[in-house]
């Protein structure tokens, strides 16, 4: 494939730089922009990005032309310049890198040409038949609000050869408001990503550029993802995230509760026995946490905080960055009785669980530490949330907190039941 455009010569250009070569859509150029060969360079970024791998690179002013080759850079989105970089590719501001001329490189009969009045520098792209690796971006979508897509993203969202996406309605919706063009766009969900990996891994690794999206917020949290992610990072190739929106932390940082040590544990198990003991597990911690609930179980998800973790501060945020934004902060059971007298719950919530109250405060003793750990050894308390919590509670670092903990807990092994004798 063959891409062809035009720039301007200018009377600074002194194309000095050993290590880059660059393309500019501006007008004019400094003394001191030594990179620079072209000016008012009239490139589309679109007709670029179809290119893929390795290309040829024909600079021309009149009869005089000099090639090099450069290996496209899979990150490009749409840039006012073009830089060449003899060095590897950087994820930011580079076309093209592995360049084998850079600006200094170039021949002084063809630069003494630029300069002159009038000069125009005709440049010729000509990509291989061997296209380089792709990419694939984990893009943050907005979780209420669409005016939180952010620029980045709908760059990356308009250079995607694929839009990889929970609900294709959904994002189609969302690509309309925003303004975008139509999108090239696939399910990839809970039901569908084990069977899809492979088929997408191998278009990654023949030059795909592919955009991951979920139906609101960030990829992977509590949505599907994971899978292509790990066989991309496993594959060698780049996973590029593009941040935003997440509930997770829009609940916690309007929560008022502290955000110096947190735990995302997304949906707990739906069924009430589950649920009680997953909760109970996580009682030890002194910890944040931060959980996911569906409107027709937060009613008895709450009644299930308030009985495992009573001591406990929680936040409900609903309908978050909407026109009916809310957020409810208190004791378990006060905010349940407030969400059930607002009538039907609407939306998806997420509820900030604080640490338990005062926890951390005082140190324990040696006595109380050794008591604390027998009792949760007693109630069958995994070992590793025991160490956290001893390790929460104490002075004690994570390594010091483990020893004790196995002591107590071999030492109870080795006790064993009492013996009466005969």
């Amino acid at each position: 494939m063959e891409v062809a455009f035009t720039c301007s010569g200018h009377p600074n250009i002194r194309a000095t730089h050993a290590k880059t070569l660059e393309l500019t859509r501006d007008p004019d150029v400094t003394q001191r922009g030594t990179c620079i060969v072209g000016t008012a360079s009239t490139h589309d970024p679109a007709d670029l990005r179809r290119l893929r791998g390795r290309v040829t690179v024909d600079l021309a002013v009149g009869d005089h032309v000099q090639r090099f080759e450069a290996l496209l850079s899979p990150f490009f989105l749409d840039d006012d310049s073009l830089v060449f970089r003899r060095g590897p590719i950087l994820r930011q501001r580079t076309f093209a890198g592995e360049a084998t001329a850079a600006a200094a490189d170039l021949d002084r009969d063809l630069v003494h040409l630029l300069g002159a009045p009038g000069a125009e520098l005709r440049v010729t792209l000509t990509s291989d038949d061997r296209p380089g690796p792709g990419v694939l971006w984990v893009l943050a979508t907005p979780i209420g609000n669409d005016a939180d897509l952010s620029p980045r993203a709908r760059s990356v969202l308009a250079a995607a050869d694929l839009v990889l996406a929970e609900d294709t309605r959904r994002f189609r919706l969302l690509a309309a408001t925003a303004g975008l063009p139509a999108p090239r766009v696939e399910s990839y969900h809970l039901a569908n990503e084990a069977a899809a990996t492979a088929g997408h891994l191998e278009a990654l690794l023949a030059g795909a550029r592919l955009a991951l999206v979920s139906d609101a917020g960030t990829p992977l949290c509590s949505d599907p993802g994971y899978l292509l992610v790990r066989a991309a990072v496993e594959a060698g190739l780049a996973v590029v995230p593009v941040p935003g929106p997440s509930a997770m932390l829009t609940a916690l940082v309007a929560s008022g509760l502290p955000a110096t040590r947190v735990l995302f544990e997304g949906y707990l198990p739906r069924t009430r026995t589950q649920r009680r003991r997953h909760l109970a597990d996580l009682a030890p911690l002194d910890a944040t946490l931060v959980l996911l609930e569906s409107p027709n179980r937060i009613l008895e998800m709450l009644d299930d905080v308030a009985l495992e973790l009573p001591h406990r501060t929680v936040s409900v945020g609903r309908e978050m960055t909407k026109v009916h934004e809310e957020f409810l902060t208190g004791p378990p059971t006060d905010v349940r009785d407030r969400l059930a007298a607002a009538g039907k719950v609407l939306g998806e919530t997420t509820v900030v669980v604080g640490p338990p109250d005062g926890a951390g405060t005082a140190p324990a003793g040696a006595a109380d530490i050794e008591a604390l750990v027998r009792s949760l050894l007693a109630d069958a308390v995994p070992t590793p949330a025991i160490v956290r919590a001893v390790e929460a509670a104490t002075p004690l670092s994570r390594n010091e907190a483990y020893r004790l903990v196995l002591a107590l807990r071999d030492g109870a092994k080795d006790e064993g039941p009492a013996d009466d004798g005969p």
